[in-house]
């Protein structure tokens, strides 16, 4: 039977970044803990979500359809563009350690340099994200991704200085469970 209450739409959400390893809520609706950086602002395109699998299927000799196929590669991405300059922003971007940034200056002399790497090492992190319609959220947690594609970024006075950003997921640490989804007000059918 048709359910009008499950019909959902992307209004609002928040993108969080931490180390590997941190901890993350278990519900969708508990707030985030110690460790969490909320990136602000993200453009009106919201959360772009991809799931590509490539299948190896087995044939039976004599026949021209499958008996059994395998899924050989599966790979979840999530694409957003946050809209706020900020250490965070930019270490992901430019592939730089928040070590490897300096602040300097106070009040309006303040600043932050840092010197791109030669050759930059992928850096992992645990990426959560809130997708709220409402009072349904949804949240999902990638115990470990990497940016793995950049948006140009245009410098002009009728664009905002953005960063668009790809993150892949990986296998997660010792074993875990690589991405988990939690959908709140969605029952198990009776």
């Amino acid at each position: 039977m048709a359910d009008d209450t499950q019909v959902r739409v992307g209004v609002k959400g928040a993108f969080y970044v931490a180390p590997v390893g941190t901890t993350a809520p278990t519900d969708p609706y508990a707030p985030w803990g110690t460790g969490w950086i909320d990136l602000g602002y993200v453009s009106e395109d919201g959360l772009t979500e991809s799931l590509n699998e490539n299948r190896q299927e087995f044939k039976a000799w004599g026949h021209t359809k499958a008996v059994r196929t395998e899924v050989t590669d599966r790979q979840t991405t999530f694409k957003v563009t946050f809209m706020e300059t900020s250490a965070w922003t930019m270490a992901l971007y430019y592939g730089v350690d928040l070590a490897d940034m300096t602040s300097s200056g106070t009040g309006a002399a303040q600043f932050l340099s840092f010197n791109e790497p030669e050759s930059s090492e992928p850096m992992a992190y645990a990426i959560g994200m809130d997708v709220i319609d409402n009072d349904k959220p949804a949240r999902i947690v990638v115990a470990r991704a990497e940016v793995t594609d950049k948006g140009d970024r245009a410098y002009k006075a009728d664009t905002n200085q953005a960063f668009e950003l790809t993150f892949s997921s990986l296998t997660a640490p010792n074993g875990g469970t690589a991405i988990s989804r939690m959908f709140g007000l969605v029952p198990l059918p009776s």
